[in-house]
């Protein structure tokens, strides 16, 4: 019997590449090729009904299509259709799916170099990051990391603000995090418990509201307000605790397995990043209207919102930096030179902003 993966993986595999022609436009003159069309499956973590699906890969797979005259086609499938969300990356390296949207949060685990671009902890705000991407070399370290230890290619595509925590404890300083159960990911469940006493698990989205109604966990985190709210987590623990320094802003990436990128005409490349490129801020302008929508909502809430003592954030800020300067010098230990590059190059240019950017009014 043909197993789900292989049927998935069979069926309609690769890039669908079809022309006015059929089958013979591979033969064809280059005026027919240029007319070829492309279409992909296109993995994603989350469920349909998400913000991190309809803020993020809808209007990316709208705009690719519009932009190519209809010849390039990403077809989104949501979290759990085509892999369980947590399994997102596995599905695009597998070849189940021709390419995916995922947050490399969910693979710090496998590689600590994704924190940088999976929401570090006390780390770039948004702006801050997609100046560093485009600017300052954090998206060709992206491209080159994935092809070098994930045989992908990388693209950015969508930004998303900070998030908020929703616990049955006020926290306000570091010593409340002390002992709490946690639901989160990737680098700041790691140092929730090695540097705050935390007691940090990851789950799906899909289970949190359960959780932490029932009390399997004393604080969650998982989006910003519009998103949260949308869940009603606001309405299954009494406190809000905001903004919540773990997780300043969080990327989403294009990815494609080498051989399918690199076998596109320069062209269709070129639309595609095209597209992801103007989807990043779209998305974060787009994500930010939302949030303050939620936000007069929230308020009215029987949730109790909490704004922390500054002292949090300078102090998770620390830690984010003592985690990552940590992992760069064990994996540079092993042999793997990617995490000291990242780093070096993320608070390298974090740090001449701080510096250099004063005269603006930004955060």
């Amino acid at each position: 019997m043909t197993s789900r993966r292989n049927f998935l993986k069979n069926v309609g595999s690769g890039a669908a590449v079809a022309g006015a022609a059929g089958a013979g436009i591979i033969a064809a003159p280059s005026v027919a090729k240029a007319q070829q069309s492309y279409k992909f499956r296109l993995n994603h973590f989350a469920g349909e009904t998400s913000m991190f699906y309809t803020l993020t890969i809808l209007p990316f797979a709208e705009r690719i299509k519009k932009l190519s005259g209809g010849r390039i086609e990403f077809q989104p499938f949501p979290g759990g259709v085509l892999s369980p969300p947590l399994e997102a990356y596995k599905t695009v390296e597998d070849g189940i799916a021709d390419a995916g949207q995922m947050t490399p949060l969910y693979i710090v685990n496998r590689d600590p170099v994704n924190t940088f671009y999976g929401g570090h902890v006390g780390g770039m705000p948004p702006e801050m990051m997609m100046h560093w991407l485009y600017k300052g070399g954090g998206q060709e370290l992206l491209a080159e990391h994935r092809r070098a230890t994930m045989k992908l290619h990388s693209i950015p595509l969508s930004i998303g603000p900070n998030e908020i925590w929703h616990s049955h404890v006020p926290i306000r300083t570091s010593a409340d995090l002390k002992g709490l159960k946690f639901r989160t990911a990737g680098a700041w469940a790691q140092i929730l418990n090695e540097y705050f006493g935390g007691a940090a698990t990851t789950v799906s989205g899909s289970e949190i509201y359960t959780m932490l109604e029932r009390k399997g966990v004393d604080v969650i985190e998982w989006s910003s307000p519009a998103e949260n709210i949308k869940m009603g987590f606001q309405n299954a623990a009494p406190y809000i605790i905001m903004p919540a320094p773990h997780t300043n802003c969080f990327l989403f990436e294009l990815i494609m397995p080498v051989a399918k990128w690199d076998a596109l005409p320069d062209d269709v490349k070129y639309m595609i990043e095209t597209a992801a490129r103007a989807s990043t801020p779209e998305t974060l302008f787009a994500w930010t209207i939302e949030d303050m929508k939620a936000m007069k909502e929230m308020r009215k809430s029987k949730a109790e919102i909490i704004t922390p003592d500054p002292s949090l954030a300078v102090e998770l800020r620390e830690a984010g930096r003592k985690w990552a300067m940590k992992k760069a010098e064990e994996q540079t230990a092993k042999g793997d030179p990617w995490m000291k590059k990242v780093t070096d190059s993320y608070y390298a240019f974090y740090d001449d902003w701080a510096e250099n950017a004063v005269y603006r009014a930004v955060d």
